[in-house]
């Protein structure tokens, strides 16, 4: 069997080929005809001699049909929807649970399915989903709370799937304030950016980016606003932006906090506390 050295060919987002899958008996356990099995160690870990880093972390996944748009751009920190590049696009779905080893030893077998590639960005997709796992935006569970039970969260998510492929990312800034009528209830002030793809039409992503903006603002004002006493019940939203790839600045990105599209936190039963970021 072959040394594994630095510049063994594997490396993160590199697919494995239907024989090793099978010879590995990698397969998904709801589709075994369509299963796809994705690299997810990092290429630094990769170069490690095994008996430094023994096995190789893998993703199990399954081709689809269709992307869909609350799993694209690692908005979700659970499901990933990504496109393989090739002579025919391949779609596959990953859940962030189905992870298994591999020894590196056995991978040094085999070699990457080269009939389809993932491309820099969509790598850079896939390196920002796994991270997520451990990096998630957590936000009030008082907030989080009447963002569910208003079923705010389940609408946001709709918009967000009309506009999957065009809305890369959405923002959310919430500062917690007192009201001034109450001296205990909460009023939470939030801000939102909606980020936009560039390419390839800018112009449409744009002007589909408002439209979202202008479903988000409706969203808010029929179930937060109280147009009799003119003001603002639970949360307030102070305004919506719209931002493209290309503009949002260095401080934003450090700043703002991502609202996954997943809100399992809050779906538990009993629920879970929420770790800050």
């Amino acid at each position: 069997m072959p040394e594994w050295t630095r510049n063994f060919p594997w490396r993160q987002g590199n697919l494995l080929t239907d024989e090793a899958i099978r010879t590995l008996d990698l397969f998904h356990p709801k589709f075994l005809d369509n299963t796809v099995v994705v690299v997810a160690s990092h290429d630094c870990d990769l170069a490690q001699h095994p008996d430094k880093e023994p096995f190789v972390e893998v993703l199990i996944g399954c081709s689809i049909q269709k992307l869909d748009g609350n799993n694209t751009h690692a908005k979700s920190s659970r499901t990933l929807h990504i496109s393989f590049d090739g002579s025919d696009t391949l779609l596959a779905e990953f859940v962030i649970t189905d992870k298994h080893s591999v020894e590196k030893r056995i991978l040094t077998g085999y070699l990457p399915d080269r009939k389809h590639t993932l491309s820099k960005e969509s790598l850079a997709t896939l390196q920002q989903w796994l991270a997520a796992r451990y990096r998630r935006s957590a936000f009030p569970d008082e907030f989080e709370r009447r963002m569910k039970e208003l079923r705010i969260a389940e609408k946001i998510s709709n918009v967000a799937k009309k506009h999957g492929e065009i809305l890369t990312a959405i923002f959310f800034d919430v500062e917690e304030v007192i009201d001034e009528g109450s001296s205990e209830e909460k009023i939470y002030v939030l801000d939102i950016i909606l980020l936009h793809e560039t390419e390839p039409d800018f112009n449409s992503a744009e002007d589909a980016a408002h439209q979202a903006k202008e479903k988000i603002e409706q969203i808010f004002r029929s179930k937060c606003f109280d147009p009799k006493s003119d003001s603002w019940l639970g949360i307030e939203l102070r305004y919506v932006d719209v931002v493209s790839e290309e503009a949002l600045t260095y401080r934003q990105s450090k700043l703002l906090r991502k609202w996954r599209l997943d809100h399992i936190s809050l779906g538990a039963d009993p629920q879970q506390s929420l770790l800050m970021e």
